[in-house]
């Protein structure tokens, strides 16, 4: 409503779990800016970008420092966890130490701490997001060639790559999605899926490299999936 104080503004700065849309850094900043001009705290939901577009996530790309973001499973390593960290005066609010009381029946899980643990080490140890970036960006350029010919192209940001229908640069918004990208979505689906390359069962949801996708197996799954597109009517 017109006037009343909005105590935080929580913002996908990645969105990518309703296709990949990629915002603009200047809107982003914006948002950000304009929320601190007003008071408002800032919330980046970091659960799919985290760890995986860089150490920092989106937030060490846009060189923004948000009051609190949210994380999830990577920083488990895939297992079951999530986390929450900011400011150092807001986590003090946070029990034992202030008076907003938090627990989960999971929350710090020795397994998932582990596991975690085990893999951000290997983040800072590994280079892994040049890997990935580079290997991503090789396999998508491929793939697009592959589609095109069906209208279908692929974009991607770091390790996160989504087919989608050809024609649009870049998807910023909802109001840019086809409706029918649903139906079309589903034959390749199926037809990939009759190679051995099991793809996300949507249309409206991304892919992850990782470095288990090798440069063998993605050759590998170029082969199928060129093959996949041949057959298809």
């Amino acid at each position: 409503t017109h006037g009343a104080e909005i105590a935080a503004v929580i913002v996908e700065p990645l969105p990518a779990n309703y296709g990949l849309l990629v915002q603009r850094p200047e809107f982003i900043h914006t948002v950000f800016e304009r929320a601190h001009a007003n008071g408002s705290l800032v919330i980046f939901d970091e659960v799919i970008s985290g760890f995986r577009v860089a150490f920092g996530g989106m937030a060490e790309r846009l060189g923004l420092h948000p009051d609190l973001v949210t994380y999830g499973k990577i920083l488990g390593g895939g297992l079951a966890v999530g986390a929450y960290a900011g400011r150092a005066d807001l986590m003090d609010l946070v029990a034992p130490a202030g008076k907003v009381y938090q627990a989960g029946t999971l929350s710090a899980n020795p397994l998932a701490m582990a596991c975690g643990l085990a893999t951000l080490e290997k983040l800072k140890r590994a280079q892994v997001h040049d890997v990935l970036e580079t290997r991503t960006f090789k396999f998508i350029t491929a793939l697009s060639a592959i589609l095109h010919p069906k209208g279908f192209d692929v974009s991607h940001f770091g390790s996160i790559f989504w087919i989608h229908p050809a024609g649009h640069e870049v998807f910023r918004s909802l109001t840019h999605l086809p409706k029918t990208m649903g139906d079309s979505y589903r034959g390749l689906f199926h037809a990939f899926l009759k190679h051995g390359i099991y793809l996300a069962p949507s249309g409206y949801e991304v892919g992850f490299m990782s470095l288990a996708h090798s440069e063998a197996v993605l050759d590998e799954a170029l082969a199928r999936m060129a093959e996949a597109v041949r057959e298809m009517a």
